[in-house]
Protein backbone atom coordinates (compact mmCIF):
# COMPACT_ATOMS: atom_id res chain seq x y z
CA UNK A 1 0.00 0.00 0.00
CA UNK A 2 1.24 3.34 -0.98
CA UNK A 3 1.71 6.46 1.11
CA UNK A 4 -1.62 8.25 -0.67
CA UNK A 5 -3.48 5.48 -0.09
CA UNK A 6 -3.20 5.11 3.55
CA UNK A 7 -3.91 8.78 3.90
CA UNK A 8 -7.16 8.51 1.86
CA UNK A 9 -7.77 5.31 4.23
CA UNK A 10 -7.27 7.34 7.59
CA UNK A 11 -8.72 9.96 6.33
CA UNK A 12 -11.98 7.82 5.78
CA UNK A 13 -12.01 6.52 9.12
CA UNK A 14 -11.54 9.80 10.80
CA UNK A 15 -14.93 11.12 8.61
CA UNK A 16 -16.84 7.96 9.57
CA UNK A 17 -16.01 8.16 13.56
CA UNK A 18 -17.14 12.11 13.07
CA UNK A 19 -20.30 10.95 11.66
CA UNK A 20 -21.10 8.16 13.24
CA UNK A 21 -20.46 11.30 16.84
CA UNK A 22 -23.24 13.25 15.09
CA UNK A 23 -25.35 10.83 14.12
CA UNK A 24 -25.42 9.16 18.67
CA UNK A 25 -25.54 12.41 19.37
CA UNK A 26 -28.01 13.62 17.59
CA UNK A 27 -30.38 10.75 18.28
CA UNK A 28 -29.60 10.38 21.74
CA UNK A 29 -31.37 13.59 22.41
CA UNK A 30 -34.29 13.26 24.94
CA UNK A 31 -36.83 15.89 25.90
CA UNK A 32 -37.09 16.16 29.53
CA UNK A 33 -40.44 17.90 29.06
CA UNK A 34 -43.37 15.49 27.16
CA UNK A 35 -46.85 16.75 26.88
CA UNK A 36 -50.12 15.07 26.56
CA UNK A 37 -53.53 16.74 26.06
CA UNK A 38 -56.58 14.74 27.46
CA UNK A 39 -60.65 14.58 27.39
CA UNK A 40 -61.96 15.51 30.66
CA UNK A 41 -66.10 15.34 31.17
CA UNK A 42 -66.26 19.16 29.61
CA UNK A 43 -63.52 19.46 27.24
CA UNK A 44 -59.51 18.79 27.67
CA UNK A 45 -56.91 19.30 29.56
CA UNK A 46 -53.41 18.52 29.73
CA UNK A 47 -50.76 16.77 31.44
CA UNK A 48 -46.72 17.48 31.80
CA UNK A 49 -44.31 14.95 32.57
CA UNK A 50 -40.69 15.48 33.53
CA UNK A 51 -39.06 12.37 31.99
CA UNK A 52 -41.98 9.91 32.44
CA UNK A 53 -42.92 11.38 36.17
CA UNK A 54 -46.07 13.68 35.82
CA UNK A 55 -45.34 16.95 37.03
CA UNK A 56 -48.84 18.83 36.12
CA UNK A 57 -51.98 17.55 35.47
CA UNK A 58 -53.91 20.55 34.17
CA UNK A 59 -58.05 19.91 33.50
CA UNK A 60 -58.74 23.18 33.35
CA UNK A 61 -57.69 26.20 31.42
CA UNK A 62 -55.42 28.30 33.92
CA UNK A 63 -55.78 31.87 35.70
CA UNK A 64 -59.40 32.10 34.43
CA UNK A 65 -61.74 31.98 37.52
CA UNK A 66 -64.02 29.12 36.79
CA UNK A 67 -63.22 25.58 36.54
CA UNK A 68 -63.28 25.42 32.55
CA UNK A 69 -61.92 22.73 30.36
CA UNK A 70 -60.36 23.70 27.19
CA UNK A 71 -63.03 23.69 24.31
CA UNK A 72 -60.60 22.19 21.84
CA UNK A 73 -57.64 19.35 21.93
CA UNK A 74 -55.78 22.11 20.23
CA UNK A 75 -56.31 24.81 22.43
CA UNK A 76 -54.82 22.77 25.54
CA UNK A 77 -51.93 22.06 23.20
CA UNK A 78 -50.94 25.40 22.94
CA UNK A 79 -50.99 26.25 26.70
CA UNK A 80 -49.25 23.17 26.89
CA UNK A 81 -46.34 23.91 24.57
CA UNK A 82 -46.31 26.99 25.79
CA UNK A 83 -45.63 25.71 29.91
CA UNK A 84 -42.83 23.35 28.45
CA UNK A 85 -41.32 26.40 26.70
CA UNK A 86 -41.34 27.83 30.17
CA UNK A 87 -39.81 24.76 32.28
CA UNK A 88 -37.44 24.09 29.62
CA UNK A 89 -35.76 27.69 30.08
CA UNK A 90 -36.28 27.60 33.74
CA UNK A 91 -39.32 29.98 33.86
CA UNK A 92 -41.96 30.34 36.16
CA UNK A 93 -44.95 28.36 33.95
CA UNK A 94 -47.26 30.54 35.14
CA UNK A 95 -49.90 31.04 32.52
CA UNK A 96 -51.20 34.63 32.67
CA UNK A 97 -54.69 35.80 31.09
CA UNK A 98 -53.07 37.99 27.90
CA UNK A 99 -51.00 34.99 27.12
CA UNK A 100 -54.16 32.98 26.79
CA UNK A 101 -55.55 35.91 24.61
CA UNK A 102 -52.17 36.11 22.34
CA UNK A 103 -52.71 32.08 21.36
CA UNK A 104 -56.34 32.41 20.68
CA UNK A 105 -57.67 30.45 23.89
CA UNK A 106 -61.18 30.17 23.23
CA UNK A 107 -62.29 30.79 26.91
CA UNK A 108 -66.23 29.82 26.84
CA UNK A 109 -66.78 27.06 24.62
CA UNK A 110 -70.75 28.30 24.09
CA UNK A 111 -70.07 31.19 22.00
Amino acid sequence: MNKKSKYVIALLLILSVILIGVIISKTNVEEPFNTKVFKTDSGYGYSISFRNTLLIKQDYIPTIQNNVSFCTPQDAQKVADLVKKKLNHKENPKITLSELKQLGIKLNCIN
